[in-house]
């Protein structure tokens, strides 16, 4: 009976130490093999207003979560950046739901706040989805 008791905690214990280690390194592995979409394709940049830029875009989708928001940073991912305004416009007539199916998919004009020139050399962009119950799923979507 001790026995039992002994080997029914250990396998809890062991359980749950699984557990807490999938949490931990689940959303790394899942961000850097197994994204949401692939990389943003700029297809048109126009300078606007107060130094910011219109973006035309593309991309593929390649797995069925749920968009959550998108963050787009002025700097460097490794020394020091600042998450800028992005205001995410509509072709005039576009209506879809911001869950967009598996596939190609086109995007913009988005108003970003950075100077034209700075977009391709100090920017980056995360896209946040939600694949399942146990983290958001966070994809390096450009550069």
């Amino acid at each position: 009976m001790l026995r039992t008791t002994i080997q029914g905690m250990s396998a809890g214990v062991v359980f749950v130490a699984t557990m807490i280690l999938i949490w931990i390194v689940g959303p790394e592995i899942e961000t850097h093999y197994f994204p949401v979409v692939g990389k943003l394709n700029i297809e048109r940049m126009e300078d606007a207003p107060g130094g910011q830029t219109k973006i035309w875009a593309s991309f593929r989708k390649l797995r069925a979560c749920e968009y959550i928001g998108i963050a787009w940073y002025r700097g460097d991912r490794k020394s020091e950046f600042t998450r800028v305004s992005l205001i995410l416009d509509r072709a005039p007539g576009d209506d879809s739901n911001p869950n967009r199916p598996v596939g190609f998919q086109r995007s913009g004009p988005w108003t970003v706040d950075i100077p034209r020139h700075e977009i391709e050399t100090n920017s980056f962009v995360q896209l946040f989805h939600k694949c399942h119950f146990a983290w958001t799923t966070t994809t390096e979507y450009y550069p």
